[in-house]
């Protein structure tokens, strides 16, 4: 399991051991020693410090969906402090509960002991739950729950060998319902806003990769065009995936049915499209005055669409009147590079150093990003409140 150092002996602070790897620490861990409670590391400190708080924030965050699918927050009070600890948990969900496995070393799960179990609550893809939890350091019930997790659809085989149940402790989480307040229809307000900031840092963000590439490699004599090229479009497809992480951010609010990896992989397959049709120049040089107008004519069109045609497959089916994306992506990124074009054709010259080459790629890119997230903001607005489907809210069941 990913967790912090608890502070007492009711689980606040105490140094963590190493977990049965395969568990709650991840399926695909390989075994490690055991550590005693006493025993410290740096790369224990890296997780407690920085890979815990990370993890934390992602899970309440929209983009929660990159790791919620298996990692939960599960909440429990310290019965000593009254101290809330918050714990980062790899699990398997059976029929409405929720099965883990922690290391006996650790000290959170202590709190959870009794009969009857102990309420906790747990931020579980992306909403909030109570529920009650109850634990076994029973060994031959650690070994079931660890059989049980290993069979769980999409676990590697021998993810969880019952060698394991001796290091181990069992919980069982049962749901019994959502905390009022979580997540609702309310994400659609203030969409435009989020949209227009997220896609401004994405893009501004992503192009970056792209500006330095073409300002060190551009018509270098160490590298021929299909290296300049292949870079490029490298580079590219960089800036697309962060592009569509910052829009994933800010569209899972109203559309929490569109998975983030789905999208990020959309935009940034546009993104390579574009990049490589955009690059053609530069593979052909001079030659590029022998390919036929007719072709030349429709690489232009094909670079505009891409990205609005790969993102327009994940939002079908999604909601309403999902053709427009395309109308409006194309539109948006028409118009975005004939402002970038307006800021950078006049301050670009020859003989440039590469760092004030990048700087006024980094402006027409300020220029580029406004404007196309004014123009998909607007119809994205539009596209939500179209219709019921934007609204998919996925199952009853919490674990599904």
């Amino acid at each position: 399991m990913v967790m912090h150092r608890p502070r007492t002996g009711d689980g606040s602070h105490a140094p963590p051991a190493y977990a049965p790897p395969g568990v709650v620490d991840g399926p695909q861990a390989r075994p490690g020693p055991a550590a005693g409670p006493g025993t410290r590391s740096p790369l224990r400190a890296v997780q407690n410090r920085l890979v815990n708080p990370f993890v934390r924030r992602l899970l309440r965050s929209p983009l929660h969906d990159l790791l919620s699918a298996s990692v939960a927050l599960v909440t429990v009070e310290g019965r000593r402090t009254g101290r809330r600890i918050t714990v980062p948990a790899n699990y398997v969900a059976r029929d409405g509960e929720l099965l883990l496995v922690s290391h006996r070393d650790r000290m959170w799960w202590r709190n959870l002991s009794g009969p009857g179990g102990a309420p906790v609550r747990v931020r579980l893809r992306g909403r909030e739950w109570e529920g009650v939890a109850s634990v076994s350091a029973d060994v031959h019930r650690v070994a079931e729950t660890l059989l049980e997790m290993a069979s769980a659809p999409g676990r590697p085989a021998g993810a969880a060998p019952p060698a394991w149940a001796r290091d181990g402790v069992a919980i069982r989480i049962r749901l019994e319902r959502p905390v009022p307040g979580g997540p609702g229809a309310g994400g659609a307000r203030g969409l435009w806003r989020r949209w227009f900031l997220a896609t401004l840092a994405g893009e501004i963000a992503g192009f970056a990769l792209p500006a330095v590439v073409a300002a060190l490699v551009v018509g270098s004599a160490r590298l021929g065009p299909l290296a300049q090229v292949f870079l490029l479009v490298l580079a590219g497809a960089g800036e697309g995936a962060l592009l569509g992480l910052g829009q994933a951010y800010a569209l899972r609010g109203a559309l929490p049915s569109v998975p983030t990896r789905t999208w990020v992989r959309a935009t940034a397959a546009g993104a390579t499209v574009a990049w490589t049709i955009g690059s053609v120049p530069v593979l052909l040089g001079e030659g590029l005055t022998a390919v036929p107008w007719p072709l030349l004519a429709v690489m232009g069109p094909a670079l505009l669409v891409s990205m609005g045609l790969f993102q327009w497959r994940v939002l079908r089916g999604r909601v309403a009147g999902a053709w427009r994306w395309i109308v409006a992506s194309t539109g948006g990124w028409c118009m975005g590079l004939a402002a970038f074009g307006l800021v950078t054709t006049p301050l670009w010259q020859p003989g440039q150093s590469p760092p004030l080459v990048v700087l006024i790629g980094m402006l027409g890119a300020v220029a580029m990003a406004a404007t196309v997230a004014a123009v998909t903001g607007t119809t994205l607005v539009g596209m939500v409140g179209a219709g019921p489907r934007s609204l998919r809210r996925g199952t009853a069941d919490p674990t599904e």
